[in-house]
């Protein structure tokens, strides 16, 4: 039999097919570079559920300027827009006659988020100029040269130039509902806008700025089975305006062209990479194109000269390009990449930024074209494991690495031995320590005097003795800890938080800077709120920690409460904090009342059954003890029994004693039987006469008392005889 052929198989691989990844990188739309490449801005988590945007010079490989997301949300969207600066407000009539309009030109960072605000950030200033409220959260935004486009599950706000308002308001088709992506096509004029939007299929929007009117709406275009995750416009050509559809979970890349800006759309080219991860992000240059898996693996295709829409042909041999780190040559993770700005004569190459964990990004130029022309068949990249800390520019920017390994080597006490707060190194950010710390650090109040020998005299104190009142010791994880919270270091944070010892969490507690107190209790009770390996990719298993998990948090929490909570009372925000603490709480204890009834209910019914198992013990016993003695145990009732006579004792002549009987009318043993017996039947007989005399007196026959006094008188001679 012939071996089977292999047959082409769909562009979506199957799970088990996929290369198993460490954590997939940011989303495309919490991330955007400049119109000329040369900055980069990056939405990233921190603790809590808040988001920090930092943007980086690519150049100096810097955090230029860095600002978390007001009112503890995510962001949900991230674009860069030029618009006129408010320093050259009074220079624009000087522009005007220069020719010169893009002098007074400032970048700034738009950014939303899940509250419903618009941001507009200044990454030179450091700060945000101002903010627009918006109707509903944005799902999606463009900015070009065009105009500034944001896309809300309903509607769709056009933002006047300077974006300082919302300047035009259009509503979204009925086909198209929360959309995911949006652009602008180049074909836009200054009055109309030529939109396209998409969720899972696309559609194409013609706005009329002046009217705010649509005035065209194609039909919806299937483009993905799941989500459209971005839309790239193309450079308008003689076949039309193309554009390049990213689909979620999806290794290709479609093209679609417009041949007229009213023609629907029709496929014309597709990008096959051939590893088997999903396209994250893409970006074009003149001639190329650049898609960035969720891998880390970079594809490079040739933009087709030709287009043929009848039979759109597809190109599967790409350039590779891979960046690895370590001695294993582990492929990096990238969040995003860039064409690098071309030079005279110098080598294409891309920018890829590497996630080099703690919330940084190492920037690598990859050169993937040949000194003589042509594209490199793959390019790969070493990148060390760890990146060591270099020396620190003296320039204004925040430094790129937060923390340094201090010049001096401090050594760490003793277990024995008190270590004050201030010996600890503190060359972190926002490691000064306070007043209140600072007299905290001196053992019992007082400093350390010098001995002779200029020593310090140190009290020892054994660990054992250590109690929460005393001074602190150096069994701490404050350093680590503090360097868990700067960098937002999930991994470390675990370790930190797993420890349950009551004392440990006081020491770190007490020695960690004050401004940390409120950062530390958010992150307690978001990990508070998460189940097992809820950083790793699939959210984990279950939705809250365990038992064991829990009991640790929730040291760590009371610990946070009893010695910050001076500090934490003063905080703005706390209440909304003890809110989530105390709603996770209650969830928790949802199943506590049930389950105390059950176990009463089980512990009452264990009761009962212990006690009828005694009783059926001891009826057991008892019975046993009486047949050994050869009858029936007596029962002696107390009181039923008025006159009691002596029954004497008596001695044969031999020394023998005699049986004794235990009644006192001297009836022998045989005839005790035949005694109860007699006495029921008189007693029976009794009740009859009684029976009878009620009948003969309710009667009033005469008959019946002759027979009554006929009884009573046989009744009194048996008597006499007796006696």
């Amino acid at each position: 039999m012939a071996p089977r052929q292999p047959v082409a198989g769909p562009s979506r691989p199957k799970h088990s097919q996929q290369p198993v990844a460490q954590s997939p990188p940011p989303p495309v739309s919490v991330s955007a570079f400049n119109p000329s490449r040369t900055l980069f801005a990056l939405a990233t988590p921190v603790l809590g559920s808040a988001d920090k945007v930092q943007v980086w010079d690519i150049a100096s490989d810097r955090v230029i300027s860095e600002w978390e997301v007001a009112g503890a949300s995510r962001a949900t969207t991230v674009s860069f827009a030029s618009m006129p600066s408010s320093d050259a407000a009074s220079k624009k009539k000087k522009r005007r006659k220069s020719g010169s309009g893009d002098l007074g030109d400032e970048e700034v960072v738009l950014i939303t988020s899940k509250n419903g605000i618009l941001a507009v950030f200044s990454p030179s200033k450091g700060e945000v100029l101002r903010t627009i409220d918006l109707p509903q959260p944005a799902t999606a935004a463009w900015s070009d040269a065009h105009g500034i486009v944001v896309a809300t599950a309903s509607s769709i706000l056009v933002l006047s130039s300077d974006a300082t308002s919302i300047s035009h308001t259009f509503s979204l088709p009925s086909s198209v509902s929360s959309p995911s992506a949006i652009a602008v096509l180049p074909t836009s004029t200054p009055d109309i806008l030529h939109l396209l939007i998409a969720s899972m299929s696309v559609v194409t929007l013609h706005l009329d700025l002046s009217s705010s009117k649509v005035p065209y709406t194609s039909q919806p275009l299937p483009a993905s089975t799941t989500s459209v995750t971005s839309i790239l416009p193309l450079p308008t050509t003689e076949e039309g305006s193309s554009f390049l559809v990213v689909s979620e979970d999806d290794r290709t890349i479609s093209q679609y062209t417009l041949p007229s800006p009213q023609s629907p759309a029709k496929l014309s080219y597709r990008y096959a990479s051939p590893t088997l991860s999903s396209a994250h992000s893409i970006t074009s240059s003149t001639l190329l194109l650049s898609v960035l898996h969720e891998s880390g693996e970079i594809s490079i295709f040739r933009l087709p000269a030709e287009l043929d829409f009848g039979r759109p042909k597809s190109d599967t041999k790409p350039s590779t390009v891979k960046l690895v780190e370590g001695k294993d040559e582990r492929t990096a993770r990238i969040c995003r990449v860039a064409f690098a700005p071309g030079g005279d004569g110098t080598p294409g190459a891309l920018l890829c930024g590497r996630l080099a964990g703690g919330g940084r990004v190492k920037w690598h130029r990859a050169v993937y074209e040949l000194p003589e022309g042509g594209l490199r068949p793959s390019t790969t990249v070493k990148c060390d494991g760890q990146d060591l800390v270099g020396s620190i520019a003296s320039s204004g920017t925040v430094p790129l690495q937060r923390f340094s390994a201090p010049g001096n080597v401090t050594e760490a006490a003793a277990e024995d031995n008190d270590e004050p707060v201030s010996k600890l190194p503190t060359d972190v950010d926002m490691a000064d320590l306070s007043l209140g710390e600072r007299l905290l650090a001196v053992p019992n109040g007082t400093s350390a005097q010098p001995a002779e020998g200029g020593e310090a005299v140190s009290t020892k104190k054994s660990a054992a003795a250590a109690t929460f009142d005393g001074p602190v010791n150096a069994a701490s994880l404050t350093r680590v800890l503090v360097q868990a919270l700067h960098t937002s270091d999930p991994a470390l944070l675990t370790l930190c938080l797993s420890h349950r010892n009551p004392v440990l969490i006081r020491n770190t507690i007490r020695k960690m800077p004050a401004q940390l107190a409120l950062p530390l209790l958010k992150a307690c009770v978001e990990r508070l709120g998460t189940g097992k390996s809820a950083n790793k990719r699939g959210g984990g298993r279950g939705s809250v920690q365990n038992e064991q998990q829990g009991r640790g948090t929730v040291e760590w929490v009371k610990g946070v409460l009893v010695e910050r909570g001076a500090i934490l009372m003063t905080m703005p925000s706390l209440p909304l904090h003890l809110a989530t603490l105390s709603q996770l709480l209650q969830t928790r204890l949802q199943m506590y009342q049930p389950l105390s009834t059950l176990s009463g209910r089980l512990d009452l019914a264990l009761a009962q059954i212990t006690m009828r198992r005694i009783a059926a013990e001891q009826a057991s016993e008892s019975a046993k003890s009486g047949g050994q003695k050869g009858g029936a145990g007596e029962v002696y009732i107390e009181g039923e029994s008025d006159d009691e006579d002596d029954v004497p004792i008596e001695v044969g002549d031999e020394g023998e004693i005699e049986d004794v009987n235990m009644f006192a009318g001297g009836a022998s043993d045989d005839d005790e039987s035949d005694d109860d017996d007699e006495d029921d039947s008189e007693e029976d007989d009794e009740d009859d006469d009684e029976d009878d005399d009620e009948d003969v007196l309710e009667s009033g026959s005469e008959n019946g008392l002759l027979d009554l006094e006929a009884e009573e008188s046989g009744s009194e001679e048996e008597e006499s005889d007796e006696e």
